[in-house]
């Protein structure tokens, strides 16, 4: 029997010993930040690596069905275990459909298609808001705007000074922003797909504190989610 190192190389990660630190490499942050290793941060790396898996492939495509008007879920929740792929599923979305990358052209993104029963996949306005990375105490720029929570960071991510002008007011008083405000936000900025990662992490930070922060009270994110 022939060796299995013969056969098959290890990733860079674990033939450069840097295995430990590869295992918490997917960050949703750093890849729209645009610090990301190649692996994560570039759109063909990313899905030259990733095996998609039957629940992948689904999530996929009910995602490019919802983003060009022919059904899917309009929220989904994803459910798994530590290190089961969330912020995984969440990468692929945001490459897949993204403006940063010819989909047609990642391996993959056929199947995808074909799952949906679409011919081309559609391009959508990403927000992505990672609660590890975000402040809650002091305003932070977004796409060249001075933003302080979750709602007025994600429209200005959509639709940049257009899209945060929308709910300036409830993004400076604190306050979650009517449904009316936000569906306006989508239709006006649509297809959107909205990526959340982390928000317990995010909500950690504001439960109990009796000052309101800039980013808005415990239950002022509670309202908005």
């Amino acid at each position: 029997v022939r060796a299995w190192r013969d056969i098959i190389h290890p990733h860079p990660d674990v033939a450069a010993g840097r295995y430990a630190q590869a295992e918490f490499a997917a960050d949703l942050a750093s890849v729209t930040a645009g610090t990301a290793d190649p692996e994560y941060g570039d759109p063909a790396e990313f899905f030259g690596r990733t095996f998609l898996t039957g629940g992948m492939t689904e999530l996929l495509a009910a995602t490019a069905l919802r983003l060009s008007g022919r059904g899917g879920e309009p929220v989904v929740q994803l459910k798994t275990a530590f290190g089961g792929g969330k912020t995984h599923s969440m990468l692929a979305m945001y490459h897949l459909f993204g403006a940063k990358a010819d989909a047609a052209a990642l391996a993959g993104a056929g199947a995808v298609g074909e799952r949906a029963g679409i011919g081309e996949l559609p391009r959508a306005n990403v927000a992505a808001v990672v609660g590890t990375a975000v402040r809650s105490t002091t305003p932070y720029r977004v796409n060249g705007v001075e933003v302080r929570t979750l709602w007025g960071n994600i429209a200005a991510q959509l639709g940049g000074h257009d899209g945060y002008a929308m709910l300036a007011s409830d993004d400076q008083a604190g306050v979650s922003p009517g449904s009316d405000a936000l569906v306006a936000v989508m239709d006006r900025f649509a297809p959107a797909l909205i990526l959340v990662d982390e928000l317990v992490a995010f909500a950690r930070n504001l439960y109990g504190v009796d000052t309101r922060p800039s980013a808005g009270s415990f239950d002022a994110n509670m309202t908005f989610v």
